[in-house]
């Protein structure tokens, strides 16, 4: 009877994918990070050019509220700064991004490794247990050769 194939590593295995799905989720919560403060950056922008062009609109009336041009300024420059701001955080975390897909990369490497092990170790064993039951039919074909040649042949007329 064929032996069962156990693989002794498979809980090192496990741990690895388990390291690499977490590394997964890792990057995808920094992605999506990303792709909040670069929504937040666009709305900026957005917010930047209204008030350009309400500033502009407050311009070309015949009488100017200097207060309302003040405030208006004032307001263009928290906007600008947000920009400024999100750029940098966006630069920050794109740097985290970076390491963390090293990582992943990694885990995926260290688990790959020991999945090809496991594979190779898995062909090993069949390709053994092959050979034994090859061996054990032909054990039994050489006795029955051996027995068909020992035994008397009965020969009828």
């Amino acid at each position: 009877m064929a032996k069962r194939y156990t693989f002794r590593f498979e809980t090192l295995l496990r741990l690895r994918q388990q390291r690499e799905e977490q590394q997964h989720r890792v990057v995808a919560q920094r992605l999506a990070g990303i792709r909040r403060l670069q929504d937040r950056r666009q709305t900026l922008l957005r917010r930047i050019d209204e008030q350009t062009s309400m500033t502009r609109g407050t311009l070309q009336d015949r009488t100017i509220d200097v207060d309302l041009l003040k405030l208006g300024r004032h307001w263009l420059i928290r906007l600008r700064r947000g920009v400024l701001e999100t750029d940098a955080e966006l630069a920050a975390q794109k740097a985290l991004l970076a390491q963390e897909r090293v990582n992943l990369s990694e885990a995926a490497k260290q688990r790959k490794i020991l999945s090809r092990l496991k594979d190779r170790r898995r062909d090993r064993h069949i390709a053994d247990e092959t050979r034994r039951q090859q061996a054990e039919l032909d054990e039994m074909s050489i006795m029955r050769f051996a027995r068909a040649r020992t035994t008397p042949e009965v020969h009828h007329a």
